[in-house]
């Protein structure tokens, strides 16, 4: 796997892609999430809900202490706008692959957490055994129930 430092400056949605100063995108490996338009997809794990309140949740759960979103013309945040972080938050990611011209990745805060981990404890993702298949994710539980 390759390592990649990403400062991350945005979050498109819960499981990404995530936005590094470097002008990399990265997917979050091993994770299911709601999709921008708000719905679930059927072939793939999800936690149904509002993406925009699941993305600050995201935000805050990899330690963005402020952030603004783009808004739309309608005074909402925008659907397919970014949650800018106002500061870079430092990931450590191993690369597993590319998907939709993002690299996939597994990756760690400052504090070695993993994000997809936080995700999913955070009660935002559910974990994709199908991109998970050294169960790194199993035991990473929702701290209260979904």
């Amino acid at each position: 796997m390759l390592g990649l430092i990403c400062l991350a400056i945005a979050l498109h949605d819960v499981d990404g892609p995530i936005h590094c100063q470097s002008g990399e995108k990265i997917r979050l490996q091993g994770i299911g999430a709601t999709e921008t338009n708000g719905s679930c997809n059927p072939n793939q794990p999800c936690v149904p809900g509002d993406l925009f309140v699941q993305r600050r949740i995201t935000a805050g759960a990899m330690g963005a202490a402020a952030f603004k979103e783009d808004i739309g013309s309608n005074g909402k945040p925008a659907l397919y706008g970014q949650l800018w972080f106002k500061d870079p938050i430092r990931l450590v990611c191993d690369v597993t692959g590319r998907s939709h011209n993002r690299q996939t990745a597994w990756c760690k805060l400052p504090n070695g957490k993993d994000v997809s981990c936080e995700a999913i404890k955070a009660g935002v993702a559910l974990r994709w055994a199908k991109f998970d298949k050294s169960a790194r994710l199993s035991s990473c539980r929702p701290k209260k129930a979904l």
